[in-house]
């Protein structure tokens, strides 16, 4: 075995799960699969070196962090006719190569940037954009320091995302929502309900709400500053939690406590509150979102 300097990168398939589930385990493996045999198409044909495959992941190594970004780039493009979608980690540093595949820190934080990554982005760590050529990077947004999970230390990211209009490759569970009154069904016993401008939205069990600035999610602000996926509002197990997906962080202050700046992270709402999308509540004049969690 030998220690490498190199960039790494952890492509995986987006929200695989509905596939199986509305397709069969053999059709959607057949699915994956071919996804998956493009992924590694895409790494060999710049250079890289495919390593492992773990599910529906692909890792992968380059001698060059330009040529795994020009890679990524291609990777997290959805193709004309593909139902799946890409998201990705990219990070630079020492490995061990041996002969079952590579080891190490840097493995592990390149897992943890593909999992802060929406569909049809990548998350790039600092240590692959300081070597970077100024055309690579114009394609770069910074995110700033992410809290990732087992990670000690505070990450620097930037996204990279995929060239299309909306965001139609993202695949969630059926949403669960309404305006007015007349969508709470008679048996509800636990829901979220977000209030904004006129318009009212319900999340009950198993469901879940999309805010952005894309035409394809449920909660649409229109806002420059709010991303095209900004963040998402599940409830599973009758937990309702906030998640931020977005480059520049979510605010959420509950009712009498402080505001809290989520970054790529997550955090369980109860009760009522405000959530203000890359706008601090307290010093903006934007209108937050009112959420309020009711029983019956």
């Amino acid at each position: 075995m030998e220690t490498k300097l190199v960039t790494t990168i952890i492509a995986d398939i987006s929200d695989s799960t509905p596939f199986y589930e509305e397709m069969g385990d053999d059709q959607a493996q057949q699915l994956i699969q071919f996804e998956i045999d493009r992924l590694r198409e895409v790494l060999l044909g710049f250079g890289g070196v495919p390593v492992g495959q773990k599910g529906d992941d692909v890792l992968s190594y380059f001698k060059e962090p330009e040529a795994a970004v020009n890679a990524v780039v291609e990777m997290i493009q959805k193709p004309p006719g593909t139902l799946l979608s890409v998201h990705a980690g990219v990070h630079q540093g020492p490995v061990v190569i041996g002969d079952n595949g590579i080891f190490g820190e840097t493995v592990n934080l390149t897992a943890r940037l593909a999992a802060a990554a929406n569909p049809g982005e990548a998350c790039v760590s600092e240590s692959v954009a300081k070597d970077l050529s100024p055309e690579s990077l114009q394609m770069l947004t910074p995110i700033g320091s992410l809290r990732l999970k087992g990670v000690s230390d505070p990450v620097k990211a930037y996204s990279i995302v995929a060239s299309t209009d909306g965001l139609s490759t993202v695949m969630h569970l059926p949403t669960q929502t309404a305006s007015g009154s007349e969508g709470m069904h008679q048996n509800e016993s636990f829901a979220l309900i977000l209030y904004h401008d006129d318009h009212t939205w319900r999340c009950r069990e198993g469901g879940e709400l999309t805010i952005g600035r894309s035409s394809q999610c449920d909660v649409i602000l229109p806002e420059p500053w709010v991303s095209r996926l900004h963040a998402v509002l599940s409830m599973k197990g009758g937990k309702l939690m906030l998640a931020d997906r977005s480059s520049s962080g979510t605010y959420v202050q509950f009712e009498n406590a402080r505001e809290i700046q989520l970054k790529r992270e997550n955090i369980m709402l109860a009760d009522s509150g405000l959530i203000s999308p890359a706008l601090s509540i307290l010093h903006s004049d934007a209108r937050p979102l009112e959420f309020e969690v009711v029983r019956r």
